[in-house]
């Protein structure tokens, strides 16, 4: 029988969470048929282990080493037999009738090219899973940590005035959950893994949908829980920042204006700096406590 929706999980180092993730899509009542493809990116926790002997169901593909999150999704995307394509944060739990509610929406509104759920944490509160655009000012500010001094200097970013608890149409959605239709897919073409390895290859996707006539929807009426970077909390600060000063550059580069994107290049080096800065005040922290 065809397959209505293709869950694509990729995973690094988070196993635990992942085994939660797998346990909770197999017990729940879904009228769509689906099936989970799940990418490891050579974690050394024994993950696919794990996902061989406990759930022999999910189409494992296994890479040697960390090839980043667009790299994993377009593997998945690429070996995908649904109808609509959801991609799916391994450090998530999926909400009782999200997949249907997701593959009737979808099928049903052709115009809309991307969806988003509801997400929470464990206590119940809402995960910011909604932002506007990057703009020059507010990405600046975030490279060189002002929001930690001028918390409102983002608020535009944030969409800080939200209103998580009403359905609507937004400029972008986390990639954390994302959900759009095959023929969209064939349409807009794969996440761009040549310029982002991590972060910012979300933003790319949902301002790639929208530049092609789609619209992108949120859909507050149901939702899932997200327990939020799981991954990149194992990662070294200075890596992190490496990495999303990178793609905030390249993202800049195809979107805006050229010398907006040589402000972020040139500023890479510092903010690297201050990464390792941080580690190394963590690390001293640590020795003596």
């Amino acid at each position: 029988m065809p397959v209505n929706l293709s869950l694509i999980i990729v995973s690094w180092n988070v196993r635990d969470h992942l085994r939660a993730n797998l346990a909770r899509l197999f017990d729940i009542h879904a009228r769509a048929r689906f099936e989970v493809l799940v990418v490891d990116n050579g974690s050394i926790d024994g993950t696919p282990a794990m996902i061989r002997r406990e759930f022999p169901q999910v189409h494992l593909i296994q890479n040697d080493g960390n090839r980043g999150f667009a790299h994993a999704c377009n593997q998945g995307l690429a070996l995908a037999e649904g109808e609509v394509f959801v991609l799916f944060n391994p450090d998530m739990v999926m909400g009782e009738g999200v997949l249907d509610r997701v593959y009737e929406t979808l099928v049903a509104q052709k115009d809309i090219g991307g969806m988003g759920v509801r997400l929470t944490r464990a206590d119940g509160t809402v995960v910011a899973s909604v932002r506007r655009d990057p703009g020059f000012t507010d990405q600046l500010a975030i490279l060189l940590k002002l929001p930690h001094l001028f918390p409102r200097v983002v608020d535009r970013y944030l969409a800080c005035d939200f209103d998580y608890g009403t359905p609507q149409n937004v400029e972008q959605l986390r990639g954390s959950f994302l959900a759009f239709r095959r023929d969209v897919f064939l349409q807009v073409g794969p996440l761009d893994e040549k310029n982002f390895f991590i972060w910012f290859e979300d933003v790319d996707y949902c301002r790639r949908l929208r530049q092609a006539g789609y619209r992108l929807w949120y859909d507050a009426s149901m939702s899932c829980m997200d327990l939020v970077g799981q991954s990149f909390a194992q990662q070294p600060t200075h890596v992190k920042q490496a990495r999303f000063s990178l793609s905030l550059a390249r993202y800049f580069r195809a979107w805006h204006p050229a010398w907006q994107a040589a402000v972020f290049y040139a500023l890479r080096p510092l903010t690297i700096a201050m990464g390792a800065l941080a580690d190394l005040v963590r690390v001293h922290s640590r020795l003596w406590k």
